[in-house]
């Protein structure tokens, strides 16, 4: 088995928010400068995104809204596609690759050329619901990916676990009353998006965790819940939303994680998908806005995935 798949970018700087965005290209630049100053870069498998074609988008969004997006989308400059998202002459040939990442790294790690693989890409996408943007996010990521999965047939059950700092509102709303997906999301409460967090439906596992939470508690909190969803579901493949700001520096959450949290919840995950899911698991970059936070949290993350 090769090593761990990296996928980045095909240029670090598309979607370019303005200066005072949070969501800001400097978060790609920030990781992978932290995995080449580490060394680790060059044990990872390093692949550019491929573009996803938009037809594809209206597998987990409204076609509609699809449609919409890239009728308004600016030749050049920048609107805001709503108050925290701004969409610029060239988000969305971000949004294809980062979609499209995803896509990508379902195909490698189901073929076995890969056991796991970590998307470093933005715009981030779970909080994207089917009909509307949110939150810094176009298109959900990671739904697209987990819907692309189920077309293989040799998965009929997959797993989102998304541990952001923020609830995993869209893709609660494209999945929920789903049988062969999961979704659990761990989360600060309350806090934005202020939706989705009481939902009952069976496939959907909310953990909610009060600010200032810090590692111990967070982990005694989080380790059973997860396991024993997990466990009764029995997925053949395992994703997850990858959000780095539950971090206790990043200026967008309250949560008081350190980087090692990090590296904690990816091992645990990685026995998940070792007991159910042959190894096999997929790992989408979400939030992260402390730069050097993110850099650390996702180096934590990058060295369980990769067995370093």
């Amino acid at each position: 088995m090769s090593s761990t798949l990296f996928i980045q970018h095909s240029q670090f700087d598309q979607h370019s928010v303005p200066p005072s965005h949070p969501e800001s290209p400097l978060r790609s630049l920030a990781v992978e400068t932290r995995l080449r100053q580490t060394g680790l870069w060059q044990d990872l498998n390093i692949q550019t995104c491929q573009s996803v074609n938009p037809e594809m988008f209206k597998q987990v969004h409204n076609p509609g809204y699809i449609d919409q997006l890239y009728q308004i989308a600016p030749a050049k400059g920048m609107i805001l596609a709503d108050p925290d998202t701004p969409l610029t002459f060239n988000t969305l040939s971000a949004v294809a690759e980062a979609a499209g990442s995803g896509i990508q790294a379902v195909k490698q790690v189901l073929s076995g050329d890969f056991k796991n693989a970590f998307c470093a890409v933005r715009p981030p996408g779970h909080h994207a619901e089917p009909g509307k943007t949110m939150g810094f996010c176009f298109i959900n990521n990671i739904a697209l990916a987990a819907q692309f999965a189920l077309s293989d047939p040799s998965i009929n059950k997959v797993l989102i676990f998304d541990f952001d700092v923020h609830q995993a509102n869209g893709t609660i709303e494209i999945f929920k009353h789903r049988k062969d997906v999961m979704v659990v999301s761990i989360f600060q409460h309350p806090h934005f998006p202020f939706s989705h967090w009481h939902n009952q439906a069976e496939n959907i596992v909310n953990i909610p965790i009060e600010a200032q939470t810090a590692s111990t508690m967070f982990r005694r909190m989080t380790e059973k819940p997860v396991m024993e969803a997990v466990s009764k579901f029995k997925p053949d493949l395992i994703f997850l939303s990858a959000g780095f700001d539950a971090h206790t520096d990043d200026p967008m959450g309250g949560l008081d994680l350190i980087e090692e949290d990090y590296y904690w919840l990816t091992k645990m995950s990685m026995d998940l998908a070792n007991t159910y899911a042959k190894g096999r698991l997929i790992s989408m970059m979400e939030g992260g806005y402390n730069l050097e936070a993110l850099a650390l949290s996702s180096h934590q993350h990058l060295q369980a995935l990769s067995g370093n």
